[in-house]
């Protein structure tokens, strides 16, 4: 098993450096994975290179490729067609500079974010459009040689196990992988308090889909009606004894991404989880 970073990088990329890098190296990171704050189209050849070299300089593994685009699940064509495009356009990045994943949020039909709630999220007419898209951009990925990797959230599309195994099924191409969020599904006490059924359920429903496991903690704040906030690994209620069984069973030698923290958080967050991988007798590394 592996432990990865998200959050380190997340701009126009203009700011990766070397000693941003080195960061994550001193932390004792096994890769780190970088978001774009503007569209992958914008990014110039100079720009790209100086980031995969401040990568390559500090032998870290460059694990994934997440930014912004459009609605990919709107019904005006205009929309939707400009989001496939910024996301094939991640993916052409990617191969560019030889990361070999790309990442895709299914977005919303809410007009406030990608994640914001909406019901149309679960309506038929919204997932089939989201088959759509996604098996465009999919196909830009084979092209180029990268997979494409979907984040999932209860509040989106792809909501369930079985939703996501179905959307996975549909589009059919060996080349459409999972980044696989638990702390994205606990949505409701239920789950919060005995997230363990959750947990076996999306690695025994997706388990064989899965390129990178992001690992997030959870509390609950006594307010009504329900709250549940992130926070520290190792500091909440996140069942970890069974996410990393199954991700040690399903894929011992895969990557547990950290994401969602502010720096100075970062290091007490992968000692924690080191710790925890390391008790458990896991290989780490």
């Amino acid at each position: 098993m592996k432990i990865g970073l998200l959050g380190l990088v997340g701009s126009d990329w203009t700011d990766v450096t070397y000693d941003r890098i080195r960061m994550a190296h001193d932390w004792g990171f096994h890769g780190v994975g970088a978001h774009l704050s503007v569209p992958a189209r914008t990014i110039t050849d100079e720009v790209a290179a100086k980031a995969r070299k401040a990568y390559d300089d500090n032998n870290m593994p460059f694990l994934q490729v997440w930014g912004p685009y459009p609605c990919i699940v709107s019904p005006n064509e205009d929309i939707r067609k400009a989001g496939v495009e910024g996301a094939r356009d991640l993916a052409r990045l990617a191969a560019k500079i030889g990361v070999k994943e790309s990442g895709v949020r299914p977005t919303s039909m809410s007009p406030n974010g990608d994640w914001a709630p909406h019901p149309d999220n679960y309506k038929q007419e919204t997932e089939d459009r989201l088959v759509r898209s996604i098996s465009e951009i999919v196909e830009t990925g084979e092209q180029v040689g990268v997979d494409i990797v979907l984040e999932v959230h209860v509040c989106t599309t792809l909501r369930s196990a079985t939703v996501i195994r179905r959307v996975i099924d549909k589009v059919g191409s060996e080349h459409l992988k999972l980044n696989l969020d638990l702390c994205n599904f606990v949505g409701d006490y239920q789950t919060a308090f005995n997230p363990a059924p959750m947990i076996n359920e999306m690695f025994d429903v997706l388990g064989d889909r899965i390129a990178t496991v992001h690992v997030k903690d959870y509390l609950m704040e006594d307010r009504f009606v329900i709250h549940i906030s992130e926070t520290v690994i190792g500091t909440g209620m996140m069942d970890w004894n069974t996410l990393l069984r199954r991700m040690n069973e399903v894929k011992p030698d895969g990557y547990v991404v950290i994401e969602h923290l502010p720096l100075n958080l970062i290091p007490l967050a992968k000692r924690n989880l080191t710790k925890m991988i390391q008790d458990a007798g896991y290989k780490l590394g």
